[in-house]
């Protein structure tokens, strides 16, 4: 709890002084821990939480109860998003450290966000996820007028990937976000290859369709067992190049 206190007291607050009951960091901690519990909206975090006052009473200094629901809304329609991400992801790395070593990169709408602080909209956000640890080390929201490819590099900017291996959907099959997750970033890829990259995909399964005609021993085969999905009986094949045999 300090540890987490510590690192998001230094957030600016922005609010009005005046009439200000309910400090910053105590409304990120409370914000956290309810969303840790599965509440993704206020109405039924301030539920929770409430229910629960005495318990966060005694981890954090509660002068004024469980701030209402409007107060959450409002903090959080103020505050620098940047400014908390880089503070949250500090936090994350802290006790994270180095463990894991998948992450997926992945975008998702939140519908249950849209409301008049999003103009209607239902805001769409790119998030870094530890598979191995089961928690995002980093989100950023995807502009309205752009894409995820645009989003990305901004995502890998924010996030330590160093020694990982990062996925993404075949939308991030790009040449600049390769060389960045290698050369910059210093971590591994598996890219999905579609049909937004026709050529690229029609050299890839050209080498394989030949490796496999002439029996190459550069190849490693990996047969699945046969299993049964959504009705039907599936069979999948792993072909890697030896360069990368697991």
């Amino acid at each position: 709890m300090k540890t987490l206190l510590n690192h998001f007291e230094i957030l600016e607050d922005p609010r009005d002084i005046r009439g200000k009951r309910h400090e910053l960091k105590n409304i990120f901690v409370l914000t956290i821990y309810g969303t840790l519990c599965g509440y993704t909206d206020f109405v039924n975090m301030v539920d929770f939480l409430t229910l629960h006052e005495d318990y966060f009473s005694g981890l954090l200094d509660l002068k004024y109860g469980i701030p209402s629901h409007d107060t959450f809304s409002r903090v959080f329609s103020i505050i620098n998003p940047d400014e908390f991400m880089n503070v949250f992801i500090d936090w994350i790395k802290e006790i994270t450290g180095q463990k894991g070593l998948h992450v997926a990169i992945d975008g998702k709408a939140i519908k249950s966000a849209r409301d008049k602080v999003n103009n209607g909209n239902i805001p769409y956000i790119l998030s870094g996820f530890l598979c191995d640890l089961g928690i995002s080390i980093g989100q950023v929201k995807v502009d309205d007028k752009s894409n995820e490819i645009t989003a990305i590099p901004n995502l890998l900017d924010l996030i330590d990937i160093k020694g990982k291996i990062i996925t993404i959907d075949a939308i991030g099959t790009q040449e600049d976000i390769a060389n960045k997750i290698v050369y910059e970033k210093k971590a591994a890829y598996i890219l999905k290859v579609k049909d937004n990259q026709k050529d690229l995909k029609d050299d890839i399964k050209t080498y394989f369709d030949l490796e496999l005609k002439k029996d190459s021993t550069e190849l490693d085969i990996l047969e699945t067992s046969f299993e049964k999905n959504h009705g039907r009986i599936e069979k999948r094949d792993l072909i890697l190049p030896w360069e990368i045999s697991l």
